[in-house]
């Protein structure tokens, strides 16, 4: 993968990783040019052949990651930015992909929980402080920003890959 092609990767997952850091979302105007530019780096190092392969390979993460969705462990965003960005992968690099996204996910999942027990614990605090005997607004349900470790687990995979 050319240097160029990087650039594009590396920028369109690092917009979808501020975003979902921010308001726990990627947006579909993010997703669908990472998806599209996938296509076409696809199609111009490998041809019409690479692409196809590797857009099944998409399919295949979105097939593989619907029932998580459906159950509610994983969200729409997160189902679609895999899936995109596993048409960068292609098949030669999918497995390590989804192996080192894996793997990434579990420091996000503590630092977000982190992050989480802290929020409670100083909302508990204003509201004695504040001398209330209400308990504490209640924080919304928690969510992961995955895209971090999607473009982790992404650029360890074109880095280093898996035997």
């Amino acid at each position: 993968m050319h240097d160029a092609h990087l650039g594009l990767l590396g920028g369109l997952l690092a917009v979808a990783v501020a975003c979902d850091v921010a308001q726990r979302r990627v947006p579909n105007l993010v997703v669908a040019p990472l998806a599209m530019g996938g296509l076409a780096v696809q199609w111009v190092a490998g041809g019409p052949t690479a692409a196809l392969w590797a857009g099944l390979a998409g399919l295949g993460v979105l097939a593989l990651l619907l029932l998580p969705w459906a159950s509610g462990k994983i969200g729409g965003g997160d189902l679609k930015l895999m899936a995109a960005t596993a048409i960068w992968m292609g098949p030669s690099k999918l497995l390590a992909f989804l192996v080192l996204t894996a793997i990434a996910g579990a420091p996000v999942a503590v630092a977000t929980r982190v992050t989480r027990l802290v929020e409670m614990r100083h909302g508990a605090r204003r509201a004695t402080a504040a001398g209330s005997s209400e308990p504490a607004i209640p924080l919304p349900r928690e969510t992961i920003p995955f895209a971090a470790a999607i473009a982790l687990g992404a650029f360890a995979a074109l880095q280093w890959g898996l035997p």
